[in-house]
């Protein structure tokens, strides 16, 4: 046991001792939820039953805790990792947090640390794993930073966030109570910190008085996301790794140790809201399976209790209900209803008649309210003067009543959406889920069944839910079912008449979002035109249009319309200024989108001034954790990678990396995307066995997320690159790409899928070249050489001509090769500065031409010059080098120069030992040279 836990059964020992013994066990299982204290205590309070019952109290405390003395204690570390241990600041069932301090700089930052209890197994490291995840995705001034985490000398786990200085909840309203008001509006604010964490899909689990610290400007900071668990996490709330709370403030189903939803922290927020409107604590006043009391029965003196008497009665007791599908169904709802009270509105979870929400609006006007009075009063008098106006007025009634005949039938749309919400809100009920994970995805999937199944709504409602579910699943980057939803609320729309052109702008956007994710760019683009047409034809204000040109962009974007996207930037551009927007994020946007078409026609000098400038821009609109800066540090690793600074874009892609798994989680497409990216750059850097790990990841999590075949054809096709190409393993290289190439031919002649199928060709041929099987091979390169003539991709053209030349050799094809190298040669000479990478390679393969003709002189002069072009390029990394250099050994070894052989050999043998596995075919040749060379 840790010395934290011996004070507390000291204490808990102490204040047992003060009441009888059939008071005791529910005492301890009220007061104390450590099961290690209780039981200590337990066997406390037996060993003095057994003393005695003449002595004094007194004495019988000093032998019992003489008793516990004895048990051997943790000492308490003066340092943990890199931090000084100042002081306690307080304990829990899970952990004891600490003052702590570290050198930081020139001066010492001072932190919280907290130690969890028990030594660090299995589940007390996945426990601290998950909440310095959670920790680190929430950032939010009303919430403690996280900030570092590890294992004490000791084995226990710790985690250091910051060290917020103020005083505890009840500490607070001690010292400085305040009134009413300003108790509710601190609680707004603890709702707010929820609120930002449950958009994030994370619970607390555990919100009480002693995890709120208000600071000396008195804004509340909450503590200790520690037992909160991802809604949508793999693992699901149902196998949550802890099950602590805290007896008096935690809701019903955790006490029964059903799984924790957004209706449990609902709970929380009331039981401190109790506190706050009562000033006294729950945790006293509430039995271990009590309900919670009702506020104005918990207070003595008269003026509070009749303040508190009805609304925030009710508000109490609406968010404390024991069912958690009585309570309001966000915290969000919660927060509006305190809204409404200290506006002097009635409350949502009030049900009063006419005399309620009268009383209310007098409340709200009461000097409106007496003049009003008075002046009926005075009017009494005059009657005969109103009949000329008599008339007037029922008109004015009459059209005052169409008026709100019409904002009628706005609240009943508002109201249906609203109830059809919370009914999909209620599916995370633990009646409902009965203890199984629900995911954002499976709750989209249940509201779409449930909207297909109910056709009693009207045409627009069903519209405008079919659109949201659309939305919501295009932010989560499921384009299928995003596109499945605007079908089915195109389908509510045409019953609708007149059209609503707003519902139809919603639904083109949506339809071209969906395409779009889909990698129809041709369709997404088609949608996005049209809604560009609409909001044009709309006279919709600079903004409006402004993101209507951003859709369309992104689609051109997609569909390589490199052009179409130069003029839509500056039309969008041209809007904003003729209107005077400043529109800083829209203008961001259309900066972004200037760095694609800069890199796809490799004008990198342009693509590095647009990129300096949209991150010059993104400093004062996006923090530094946005989901934006995700497409910032993608196309700025794509423009490192092509400038060859590949460390730079490593940092690119990894940060890009960590905002997608904070922002979306680690199953999404921007996941996806993202390790994608990563396996590509470490390819290219020849870290073979982690460019492995990120891209069979990245598939994975297509496969999971059920994408486009398509999609999972490229994947696999970016994976089955680096297999044949570079680990050696064309077997599975070979796998893929069948699958892959299976896939595509779903697609016929679609325009931007033939590039991948090139792509997958080529490298199958590869593949099929390292088995051997050149004979095989050929046919797929010559295949791959006309899909790269069909597109005009020179580049690809010449890469593609190169790898096909050394099977031609061994074939003994010796013309076609020639003419291969000349035709790339050619190319090369007339082609961009960017195609002269390619010279150490095709001077590779004349050497090697001429060296299975028989002109050893010939290929000796061609190896060593492109050795030379070899080194001197920036294109070309060790291993490429190293694949020259033993072409040059072999070469000299065949002229009989032995010991220029062994050192190019030493050389090359060097390179691959560093990057490449056993078995690989480089390594198999250089060993075969090297016995020759030791016989």
């Amino acid at each position: 046991m840790t010395p934290e836990q011996h004070a507390r059964i000291e204490q808990r020992f102490q204040e047992a001792l003060t009441l009888t013994a059939d008071q005791r066990s529910e005492f301890l299982q009220r007061s104390e939820p450590d099961p290690q204290v209780r039981a200590a205590v337990e066997r406390l309070l037996a060993h003095c039953a057994t003393q005695d019952p003449s002595d004094p109290l007194r004495d019988r405390m000093a032998e019992a805790l003489r008793a516990m003395a004895a048990a051997p204690q943790t000492p308490l570390p003066q340092t943990i990792g890199a931090y000084r241990l100042l002081r306690e600041l307080g304990s829990g069932g899970m952990g004891t947090v600490y003052l702590a301090e570290r050198a930081a700089g020139d001066g010492v930052q001072r932190v919280a640390l907290k130690l969890l209890h028990g030594p660090s197994g299995d589940t007390a490291q996945r426990r601290m794993a998950r909440e310095r995840g959670l920790l680190a995705s929430l950032d939010h001034p009303l919430i403690a930073r996280h900030i570092d985490g590890g294992t004490s000398e000791q084995g226990q786990p710790y985690l250091v966030m910051d060290y917020i200085d103020g005083a505890s909840l009840h500490e607070h309203l001690t010292q400085a109570p305040g009134g009413l008001r300003e108790r509710l509006q601190l609680f707004l604010r603890l709702c707010e910190a929820v609120d930002h964490a449950h958009r994030r899909l994370v619970l607390h689990r555990d919100l009480k008085p002693s995890n709120v610290i208000v600071r000396g400007d008195g804004a509340p900071v909450l503590l200790d996301f520690g037992i909160a668990t991802l809604i949508d996490a793999d693992d699901g709330p149902a196998r949550t790794v802890t099950v602590a709370f805290t007896p008096g403030y935690s809701a019903p189903e955790q006490r029964r140790g059903e799984a924790a939803t957004t209706a449990t922290d609902v709970f929380g927020l009331g039981a401190l809201l109790f506190d706050l409107v009562t000033g006294r604590r729950l945790s006293e006043l509430r039995g271990r399976d009590a309900a919670v009391p009702v506020p104005s029965a918990s207070v003595e003196a008269g003026a509070l209790r009749r303040t508190l008497r009805g609304d925030l009665d009710r508000i109490v007791s609406t968010a404390c209900a024991e069912a958690p599908g009585e309570r309001y169904p966000s915290v969000a709802a919660l927060a509006d209803d305190v809204r409404r009270h200290l506006d002097g509105q009635p409350v949502l979870a009030a049900h009063g008649g006419t005399v309620y929400r009268l009383r209310k609006f007098i409340g709200r006007h009461r000097l409106a309210t007496a003049a009003s009075v008075l002046a009926v009063l005075m009017a009494s008098g005059f009657v005969w003067r109103l009949n000329d106006e008599r008339e007037r007025a029922v008109v004015a009634e009459r059209t005052a009543q169409a008026a709100r005949e019409r904002a009628e039938q706005e609240t009943q749309y508002t109201q249906a959406s609203r109830k059809f919400l919370e009914s999909v809100l209620a599916e995370t009920a633990p009646d409902e889920v009965r203890g199984a994970p629900v995911s954002v995805s499976a709750l989209l999937a249940r509201a779409a069944d449930e909207l297909q199944a109910d056709t009693r709504q009207d045409p627009r409602t069903r519209a405008i839910a079919w659109l949201t579910i659309a939305e919501v699943q295009d932010a989560i980057r499921d384009p299928q079912a995003s596109l499945r939803a605007v079908d089915a609320a195109t389908a509510a729309m045409a019953q609708l008449d007149p059209d609503d052109p707003e519902l139809r702008a919603r639904l083109l956007g949506a339809r071209g979002s969906a395409l779009q994710g889909m990698e129809r760019p041709e369709q997404a683009m088609a949608a996005h035109r049209e809604l560009l047409t609409l909001r044009q034809r709309q006279g919709a204000d600079a903004t409006t249009l402004g993101r209507a040109y951003v859709q369309y962009i992104a689609s051109a974007i997609q569909a390589n319309q490199d052009q179409e996207v130069e003029r839509a930037i500056q039309r969008a551009t041209a809007v904003l200024d003729a209107a005077g927007e400043a529109a800083p994020e829209l203008r961001l946007e259309l900066a972004i989108a200037e760095i694609s078409p800069a890199l796809a026609v490799g004008d990198l000098p342009r693509a590095e001034r647009h990129l300096l400038r949209a991150r010059a821009m993104a400093a004062p609109v996006w923090p530094a954790d946005h989901p934006g800066r995700l497409i910032l540090h993608r196309l700025a690793g794509q423009l490192r990678g092509s400038q060859l600074r590949h460390d730079q874009a490593l940092r690119e892609v990894q940060e890009g990396l960590r905002i997608a798994r904070t922002a979306f989680g680690e199953r999404s497409r921007n996941t996806m995307e993202m390790e994608n990216e990563l396996g590509g750059i470490y390819h290219q850097m020849g870290r073979l066995p982690e460019a492995v790990e990120h891209s069979e990841r990245a598939l994975r999590i297509g496969v999971d997320l059920g994408l486009d075949p398509r999609l999972l054809a490229k994947l696999q096709i970016d994976l089955a690159s680096v297999y044949g190409e570079s680990m050696g393993q064309p077997e599975r290289a070979i796998e893929l790409l069948d699958q892959a190439l299976q896939w595509l031919q779903g697609y016929g002649d679609e325009p931007d899928v033939q590039p991948w199928r090139m792509r997958a060709l080529s490298a199958r041929a590869m593949s099929l070249v390292t088995l051997k099987r050149d004979a095989a091979a050929l046919p797929d390169y010559e295949a791959a050489m006309a899909l790269a003539r069909d597109h005009a991709d020179s580049k690809q053209l010449i890469s593609i001509q190169l790898r096909m030349v050394r099977p031609l050799i061994r074939e003994r094809r010796y013309e076609r090769a020639q003419q291969l190298l000349d035709e790339a040669e050619d190319r090369v000479a007339k082609g961009p500065a960017e195609h002269k990478n390619f010279v150490p390679g095709l001077l590779a393969l004349k050497a090697d031409l001429a060296f299975k003709r028989g002109d050893l002189a010939l290929a000796s002069q061609r190896v060593r010059q492109a050795l030379d072009a070899a080194a001197a390029s920036p294109a070309y990394d060790p291993l490429m080098i190293a694949n020259v250099q033993l072409m040059a050994a072999e070469i000299a070894h065949a002229r009989g120069e032995r010991r220029s052989a062994r050192e190019l050999l030493e050389h090359a043998t060097a390179a691959y030992d560093a990057g490449l596995p056993p078995g690989a075919v480089q390594r198999v040749r250089a060993e075969q040279l090297r016995r020759k060379l030791s016989g």
